[in-house]
């Protein structure tokens, strides 16, 4: 225990030694006042193994009461460039919050977080995660408020898993469970023994968020220029610009099988025609959020130690910047898929491969690639008793000939508290890995369940 506690003090202090000066605006009153935590999933409101929180069930004449949970978590993490003397790419340390209400088929949760960024500043800052009262009924359940849905098989690529717009502002090193962004939904569900039914509605639009100017990670704006300004137009708040989503699964012996259709819109905006400007005014390139209709399929299917994936999206309607930057937009619908192993061979070793494309259905009128390929290589190995785990995650850019390689050792010093060491190593000569090259990275977090 003494090796233990010298070795959080020392990455304590390396973590936090930008946290020298004040905690600024974010006092930890004012974060426990504000914030509480959620599950991140379609689970019931809970945090893994080992962790801590309290509940708390009232009975009055034989009557249960109420019960009540408590529970969150604290992590610091920072990171060092690896490109350039004392680049720190990241640097911040989160606290999540979360209360938990379970009563007579009711339950409920409301979660927040409190952020303090010392390389992104605009992180900074008490925000909502997750806020939802669920009932589950006799063969149904509906859960209505701000919730995170997850959708999809693929392991760190998103197919099918599109309900929840994506938070891009490190790019995609903080893993699919930290970059789904939660939306203000309302979810039916009919659970069958064999069908499972599920009707979504989100009236109100949430776009995906990119790296903004004073983030390691921003690359530009594509929509700014010489001579010109930028218009970004968002969906209204009328009930005409929410997004619906239905999705029937099947679970039948040895074979998982679903499929889905969801009317929504792009993520991130679609540049329009530049306008020049007149009479000394500067001219304007307008942005949109254009409409789309996703049809998706998805299927597992166990055999022996392995489990074979596949999942395909087809985006219907989608809009593509003309290559012409004086014309207007181009509909270009889009084909993605992706194929995938799972393999358990025992020891606590697990490996996961996948294949996925992106591909362009129709005439090419938007002048780009026909299709790109992806490849990923996740190799995970638990040793001592289960207490320190070793993973390494390849993604492959196919054509450009790149990768991201993020390797990560996780350390369960003591029950809910976890030390991990990794790094985030970029390469390419083109594409979209070549051009974070310079943020390749070493990083270490403490993170404390409780």
């Amino acid at each position: 225990m003494a090796r233990v506690a010298a070795a959080i003090g020392l990455m304590g202090f390396w973590l936090l030694s930008p946290a020298v000066a004040a905690w600024g605006p974010l006092s930890p009153g004012a974060c426990w006042a504000a914030t509480a935590g959620g599950d991140g999933g379609y689970g019931e409101p809970g945090w893994p193994d080992g962790a801590g929180g309290s509940g708390r069930a009232v009975e009055v004449d034989g009557i249960t009461g109420p019960k009540t949970s408590i529970s969150g978590f604290i992590e610091a993490i920072r990171s060092q460039g690896l490109k350039g003397p004392g680049k720190t790419i990241t640097s911040r340390v989160k606290l999540r919050l979360e209360a938990a209400l379970e009563f007579e088929g009711l339950y409920g949760l409301a979660s927040a977080q409190a952020e303090r960024n010392w390389a992104i500043g605009s992180e900074t800052g008490i925000d909502l995660h997750e806020v939802w009262i669920e009932h589950v009924g006799e063969g149904f359940d509906v859960r209505v408020g701000r919730q995170i849905i997850i959708w999809g098989k693929a392991d760190g690529i998103q197919i099918t898993d599109l309900v929840c717009p994506p938070d891009y502002t490190e790019f995609i090193t903080r893993g699919l469970d930290e970059i789904r962004q939660p939306v203000e939904a309302a979810r039916l569900r009919f659970l069958g023994r064999v069908v499972n039914l599920e009707l979504i509605w989100i009236p109100f639009f949430r776009a995906g968020v990119s790296p903004r100017p004073g983030n390691p990670w921003y690359l530009g704006d594509p929509a700014r220029g010489p001579g010109w300004e930028a218009r970004e137009l968002k969906p209204g708040g009328s009930l005409g610009d929410g997004e619906i989503a239905m999705k029937a699964s099947a679970f039948l012996p040895g074979l998982d099988f679903a499929a889905s259709v969801f009317y929504t819109h792009d993520d991130f905006p679609v540049l329009g025609p530049i306008v020049p400007g007149q009479g000394g005014t500067p001219g304007f390139r307008e942005s949109r959020f254009r409409r789309m209709t996703v049809l998706g399929l998805e299927m597992s299917r166990p055999t022996g130690n392995l489990v074979i994936r596949a999942e395909t999206a087809a985006l219907l309607g989608q809009r593509r910047q003309n290559p012409d930057p004086l014309g207007q937009p181009v509909r270009q619908d889009g084909l993605k898929w992706l194929f995938g192993l799972d393999w358990t061979p025992g020891d606590d070793w697990t490996v996961s491969g996948q294949l996925a494309a992106d591909q362009i259905l129709g005439r090419n009128k938007a002048g780009l690639p026909p299709e790109s390929y992806t490849a990923t290589l996740n190799v995970s190995k638990k040793l001592f008793n289960q207490i320190l785990t070793v993973t390494n995650m390849i993604y492959g850019d196919i054509n450009n000939s790149g990768f991201y390689d993020s390797l990560k050792v996780e350390y369960e010093a003591m029950d809910g508290l976890i030390i991990s060491v990794g790094t985030d190593i970029f390469w390419g000569h083109e594409g979209r890995f070549a051009l974070y090259r310079d943020n390749s990275q070493a990083w270490a977090k403490v993170k404390y369940y409780f």
